[in-house]
């Protein structure tokens, strides 16, 4: 992310700066720049929006036209909803054999 260490530079912000900013603790913004955590779109926006620039310009390769970036955010996106959906069904299903066990245990008690 060193576009992103670059523009906090250029803005005269410090990494502690950024972390009060987002609210987040100053490691995790440690690592955010330095490549160690990746962030979904949302974040990566949320920090475009504090150092002043379009999510456009934070992320701007060269190479890489505005639609690959378009294209990108909404499979970042569409892939954050399937695994929260995932997770949905997967709470869902877990609630059931509760139920069940919960059934079967009961059953077996006022035997």
């Amino acid at each position: 992310m060193d576009r992103i260490k670059k523009i906090r530079k250029e803005r005269g912000l410090s990494q502690a700066d950024m972390a009060d900013a987002l609210h987040i603790a100053l490691k995790t913004y440690q690592n955010i720049e330095g490549g160690a955590t990746r962030i979904d779109i949302d974040r990566l926006g949320m920090i475009a929006k504090v150092l002043g620039v379009t999510l456009y310009e934070l992320v701007e390769t060269d190479g890489i036209s505005r639609d690959d970036i378009v294209r990108f955010i909404h499979e970042e996106k569409a892939f954050y909803r399937k695994i929260i959906d995932d997770k949905d069904a997967y709470i869902s299903q877990l609630e059931d054999s509760i139920r069940f066990y919960r059934e079967i245990l009961r059953d077996n008690r006022a035997l």
